[in-house]
């Protein structure tokens, strides 16, 4: 393939993922915010967010804040895991414009002088893909409003226990912080839905094995630049792996959807970086040694790939191979 072609490849490959990451949101995880005055503080509420929280055996209740202007938009949803073993939770919506409906469950704690609505969940036909995570999810209840009464505003999920996601906003805007640790952040989405960390991270295990051992027989020796590449690319390959696992079993569960593509993308591209890292790796002396790892970490970053420490790691094999000859 020309150099020409493989520019053409990777644009396309480049503008279809960044078509993805505008799908996207910030993952955020609940804590102890099971009081009205512990209630957890969404910055920015037009901003998509989405709070993973759990709600304790038996009754309980989680509490969010908003901050609101007039001509803000309040915009949420409330899914579960399609394996949601407990009565649907209801979302209970709280602000000075809010008008009421509905009985309020008895445990929620209303703050003063403040309109209420109750929105019953409702199961739907069969759980929807997210092709962001990616992950099958139940959509239960919504509620949006225009505000033209600024002020603070309240979100409440009441259920019976449960694991629970709270989508928050539409506008997909990431800090430079946030962007980086979304690789992170997504893992402990899959540790949320009670997945277990040997299903989770068994498929980056498995190819860092193979490559240990195809590493410990190989008849030459790497320098310091060759093997940290070649454990970028090893980590890029078994991030996309994790990625590919999660697919599957979330399509198990859905059936096939479109969005799936957007997902591929993310497979397909780490895999590519990490196959050049690895070659680049192999190779004592290559000329472009340096500036093919520097693009593999700096896409390696802008893609998700690798869990944050492959894209480190590349960056790093870059700046030690200034010092090859022929670097």
């Amino acid at each position: 393939m020309g150099v020409d072609h493989r520019s053409h490849l990777l644009a396309c490959l480049l503008t279809l993922c960044l078509c993805a990451v505008s799908m996207a949101h910030v993952p955020v995880q609940g804590g102890e915010n099971d009081h009205l005055d512990h209630a957890l503080h969404i910055d920015d509420p037009e901003k998509s967010w989405v709070v993973y929280d759990t709600l304790p055996p038996g009754v309980g209740v989680k509490y969010y804040r908003f901050d609101l202007e007039e001509g803000d938009e309040l915009r949420l949803g409330l899914f579960v895991p399609p394996d949601h073993s407990t009565a649907l939770p209801t979302l209970v919506v709280m602000g000075p414009e809010v008008v009421g409906s509905g009985t309020v469950p008895a445990d929620v704690e209303v703050p003063p002088d403040t309109g209420v609505i109750v929105v019953e969940s409702r199961a739907p036909a069969r759980p929807e893909y997210e092709p962001f995570t990616p992950s099958a999810l139940s959509q239960v209840a919504s509620y949006s409003m225009d505000v033209t009464i600024p002020g603070t505003y309240y979100a409440a999920v009441a259920g019976e226990g449960g694991n629970f996601g709270l989508s928050v906003g539409f506008k997909e805007e990431f800090s430079v912080v946030e962007w980086l640790t979304v690789p992170i952040s997504v893992v402990g989405v899959y540790l949320w839905e009670g997945q277990s960390p040997l299903l989770v991270f068994g498929p980056l295990v498995l190819v860092l094995f193979i490559g240990a051992v195809t590493l410990a027989r190989a008849q030459r020796r790497l320098d310091i630049a060759g093997f940290l590449a070649v454990v970028a690319g090893l980590l890029y390959i078994g991030g996309a792996a994790m990625i590919l696992l999660q697919m599957g079993l979330a399509l198990i569960q859905t059936g096939w959807s479109t969005t799936a593509l957007f997902t591929l993308l993310f497979v397909l591209a780490p895999l590519a970086l990490g196959a050049v890292a690895v070659r680049a790796g192999m190779k004592r002396e290559q000329k472009g040694f340096v500036l093919k790892m520097t693009g593999v970490g700096l896409l390696g970053l802008l893609l998700w790939a690798g869990l944050v420490l492959g894209p480190v790691l590349a960056l790093v094999a870059a700046l030690t191979g200034t010092f090859r000859r022929g670097g």
